[in-house]
């Protein structure tokens, strides 16, 4: 099995060929890892371990990095990368880390087009404009790599490490000091799928058509809440847009403001999840 440890200073894994920077590591092979190749071929290598390394990299070095180890691993292979959790101060403090890397739950989605994941729950990284997995493709370009997530590890702090599952994402997603490190597994997936970005309309739907599909559902659940009598001062909102809502040309217009049809999917589909929450508080 061949093994990297990228960046192994003086603490190189055993069995493992070491890269680093520096020639006083216990480097078997000195090189700058920001701009160098990795001197192996393609689809070589089983194994990739990094550990406090790439948060030392520029923006492009990161990048570079991460181009080379999808190169060099063999289909399936695994990296396994070890950096600092974002939000703590001595992160934030450190004059030989780059703090324009941000590395927390969400940064190996860039690196993913999967529109799920099983490495943690949804509620743990969707949010209201990126409720799906994968933003390989949310720059708009093909960067030509794809990484499986396989698991997300957090190293508490001492005085959270005992607490349950919803304190510990509770207290990493709003305070400072929670997590010390994290360690990510990610999968080289091979060949590289090429996949248009996930998205309430798919990149060869007619969105247009798309939307009168999204009006004749808001009005498929008015007419079911009006028959549970709900009442029709919490459906203003609702029945204001479907009657509102006119097209002229490329645009829509709802309610008197302008917005284009690619907007207006996100805007009705908000629509649609409130009175789906009240659908769903009916029982």
């Amino acid at each position: 099995m061949v093994v990297l440890d990228i960046g192994c200073g003086r603490k190189k894994i055993t069995g493992a060929i070491g890269i680093d920077f520096s020639a006083m590591s216990d480097a078997d092979i000195t090189l700058d890892l920001n701009k160098e190749r990795l001197p192996f071929e393609d689809s070589s290598v089983d194994f990739i371990f990094s550990s406090h390394t790439l948060e030392h990299l520029t923006i492009e070095g990161f990048l570079h990095v991460m181009e080379e180890c999808y190169r060099v691993l063999k289909p399936a292979g695994q990296l396994k990368i070890v950096v600092p959790y974002f939000t703590t101060t001595a992160n934030l403090a450190n004059p030989f880390h780059n703090n324009n890397i941000c590395f927390n739950e969400h940064t190996f989605r860039f690196f993913s087009s999967d529109s799920e994941t099983d490495a943690m729950a949804k509620h743990e990284y969707a949010s209201p404009s990126c409720p799906h997995w994968g933003l390989r493709y949310s720059a708009n370009s093909e960067i030509g790599i794809e990484f499986k997530t396989l698991s997300v590890s957090y190293f508490y702090f001492p005085e959270y490490v005992d607490s349950s599952d919803e304190e510990k994402f509770l207290a990493r997603s709003s305070k400072m000091n929670v997590v010390d490190q994290i360690a990510y597994s990610l999968e080289a997936v091979k060949p590289c799928p090429v996949r248009p970005e996930t998205g309430p309309v798919g990149t060869k739907d007619d969105p247009f058509a798309f939307v009168e599909q999204q009006l004749q559902h808001i009005n498929n659940q008015i007419a079911y809440l009006l028959a549970r009598e709900v009442d029709e001062s919490e459906l203003r909102t609702a029945k204001r847009v479907v009657t509102t809502t006119r097209k002229d040309g490329s645009i829509f217009s709802v309610d008197g403001v302008l917005t284009p049809v690619n907007f207006l999917v996100y805007e009705l589909d908000a629509v649609i999840q409130d009175l789906r929450r009240k659908i769903d508080a009916l029982g």
